[in-house]
């Protein structure tokens, strides 16, 4: 036959139906059976849902459009809804935001997707139409090349600009209760009454009050997901905001505690390190909870092309909020014997805030669709977008969710109401998952067993342990935190043209190196503390090995999972890994100042070897991510085993 040029159609709602087209496609049962589709009951004005049936969601979705019907999603209750759109190349992107997720499937000239290797950019609303219209291949070669990016959809409309930015303040709460233990130590120390220099028991104690928290985050985010399934995102977030809000007031009462006589004896205040104890603990599940839920609304209430956006909001919050927790801490702010309570309760004003904002945040609508809710799920998703309840972007947009949620294992409040189906779960450690789940969790380990959080939590106490200043040891800790917040910035441009491999193999060499300047300059600062450049030497590495770490062993860990995991175990194995993540972190927070005790100033190095080892294990197993579908990165990972 000869080729001819179709030309596009033009968009389907502002014309009237062709009437050589039927409004649906005419499928018998041989045909269905023979193209794989299930059986679907239509919603089509006028049909009996009871006995005509249609061979997917297009159909139903073209006879919206034709007709201009105002119809509720809600009519729309099917026991199986088919994923008809095949085209776009961000319909395997997970409903979670992390930043760099949007650029592994889509660069500005071309991109790999699950329609083959080097595919070029087409305009995802062309394709749908082609689909709609029953437009053939031919057309669809002919579909306009873009070059900014692969989906045309909406951007940042006003409610859920203000959606996210509340949701941010849970963000700001995660970062603040993460860095809030650091500047002030010194006088917290001597009002608890294990001030520095006390002995190897003090820095127990320390330690542990810094270290529970971190056995809070484990528990909170081992619960969250199940909660945040029943309860819906929206009201977790303001439970754990509430939660914050109770961690906060604890810890900043643990200065108002009796003192016991502690300070006659010179021994620990116990009831205010339990008080400490009990707050961080609190302040800590709910960090947990914020690590797991957050991304996950951010990702549910965003359309796919923003997630990556966002997910860098995220990010950028987290490392401001650390910033403005150190600053707080230093002598000349709030770090002082009288005030220092006042950075611990700090978080109670975002708190506080978000609560009040509470009705300005949106319900995911993904959530009310898992809940059978779908009539609720469609007037969320149109107030997020902006757009009609008939748009046709917006239908798509609701059938991948309802597609997301098709094949879940359902419960007797899921999809279906009470009748509906379970499936047997997927092995975490076999089949499929079992090697992105080893390389997600021998990545998280490597990111704590790497020194970080030590550097973020006890930089004050052990610089000054180790020679340094009180100038020097406070510009390290402004300077640290200034350079996370810039390199958080710039480590999503680099991982949309360096990729995830290189960076991560990259940030740790530079963090080992930074490693080896740090203990040249604490060993010769000690030995001759004359010297004047081992302030300058300390500060560069310091901030060297921070920076080094927010390019690629800071982020890279973290958006794996959403990119490696395959969907049937993804939200599990995701789970496990942030739960590693937690564990490592607690191991080390409490062993640091121990270890810090016996090496000195060559404490950092056992911290180096593990960056080393990590480095290797990425090098010889991690394919890189950037630019192709799930299923090529599955296959590099199975060649693998």
């Amino acid at each position: 036959a000869a080729l001819r040029r179709v030309e596009p159609p033009q968009p389907l709602s502002r014309r009237a139906p062709s009437p050589t087209k039927p409004a649906a496609m005419d499928l018998g049962d041989d045909d269905r059976r023979s193209a794989g589709l299930p059986k679907v009951h239509s919603a089509m004005a006028g049909l009996d849902r009871n006995r005509v049936e249609s061979g997917s969601m297009r159909d139903i979705k073209r006879g919206l459009l034709a007709s201009e019907r105002r119809v509720s999603f809600g009519d729309l209750r099917v026991p199986r809804v088919v994923r008809f759109d095949k085209t776009s190349v961000l319909a395997d992107l997970p409903f979670v935001a992390q930043p760099g997720l949007t650029s592994r499937v889509a660069t500005r000239t071309s991109l790999v997707s699950a329609a083959g290797e080097g595919s070029l950019s087409k305009t995802s609303s062309y394709l749908r139409l082609c689909d709609l219209a029953g437009v053939d291949d031919m057309a669809r070669s002919l579909a306009p090349d873009e070059e900014q990016f692969v989906e045309e959809a909406s951007g940042f409309t006003p409610m859920l600009r203000q959606t996210v930015a509340v949701a941010l303040l849970s963000s700001f709460q995660y970062g603040f209760n993460n860095g809030n233990m650091n500047t002030q130590a010194g006088v917290q120390r001597r009002a608890l009454g294990i001030a520095p220099g006390q002995g190897p028991d003090a820095d127990t104690i320390w330690a542990f009050c810094v270290s529970i928290f971190c056995i809070g985050a484990l528990a909170g985010c081992n619960v969250s997901g199940s909660l945040a399934d029943s309860w819906g995102r929206r009201k977790f977030l303001l439970v754990s905001s509430a939660v914050y809000g109770l961690g906060a007031l604890l810890e900043a009462g643990s200065a108002y505690a009796p003192a016991d006589g502690c300070a006659a004896t010179g021994g620990p205040c116990w009831l205010r390190v339990a008080t400490l104890m009990l707050g961080r603990a609190v302040t800590g599940s709910a960090c947990g909870g914020s690590t797991v839920v957050v991304p996950m609304y951010l990702g549910e209430v965003s359309p796919a092309h923003l997630r990556g956006m966002v997910g860098t909001a995220f990010q950028l919050t987290v490392v401001v909020a650390m910033l403005v927790a150190q600053v707080l801490g230093l002598p000349s702010a709030l770090g002082t014997p009288a005030l220092w309570p006042l950075v611990l309760g700090f978080v109670v004003l975002p708190a506080a805030l978000q609560l009040a904002l509470a009705g300005l945040l949106a319900e995911s609508p993904r959530w009310l669709c898992l809940r059978g809710r779908v009539a609720e799920a469609q007037a969320a998703l149109v107030q997020l977008r902006d757009v009609s309840p008939t748009d046709e972007a917006l239908l798509e947009e609701m059938d991948v969710m309802l597609g997301a949620v098709d094949g879940m294992p359902q419960g007797d409040e899921g999809v279906g109401g009470s009748g509906g189906y379970k499936r047997r779960q997927a092995p975490l450690f076999g089949g499929r998952t079992r090697w992105p789940l080893t390389i997600a969790i021998v990545l998280m380990v490597v990111q704590q067993f790497s020194g970080i959080n030590n550097a973020f939590n006890y930089s004050t106490v052990f610089l000054k342990a180790n020679g340094m200043d009180d100038q020097t040891v406070q510009s390290i800790a402004i300077l640290m935190n200034v350079g996370n917040v810039l390199i958080t910035a710039l480590s999503v441009y680099l991982m949309d043209r360096a990729g995830r491999r290189a960076l991560l193999l990259t940030s740790m060499v530079c963090m080992a190196l930074s490693t080896a300047a740090l203990t040249v300059a604490l060993t010769v600062a000690l030995s001759n503390p004359g010297k004047v450049w081992t302030a300058a030497l300390s500060v560069l590495s310091v901030v060297s090995f921070v920076s080094a770490f927010g390019i690629g062993l800071g982020p890279v860990p973290w958006l794996l999972p959403a990119e490696i995991m395959p969907a049937e175990t993804r939200a599990r194995a995701s789970s496990l890994a942030a739960s590693t993540n937690w564990l490592a972190n607690f191991i080390v927070g409490q062993g640091f100042l121990l270890v810090a005790r016996a090496l000195g100033p060559f404490s950092f190095v056992p911290f180096a070897v593990c960056v080393l080892c990590g480095a290797a294990f990425a090098a010889k197993v991690l394919p890189e991510t950037k630019g192709k579908s799930l299923e090529q990165i599955q296959a590099e990972l199975q060649g693998l085993i």
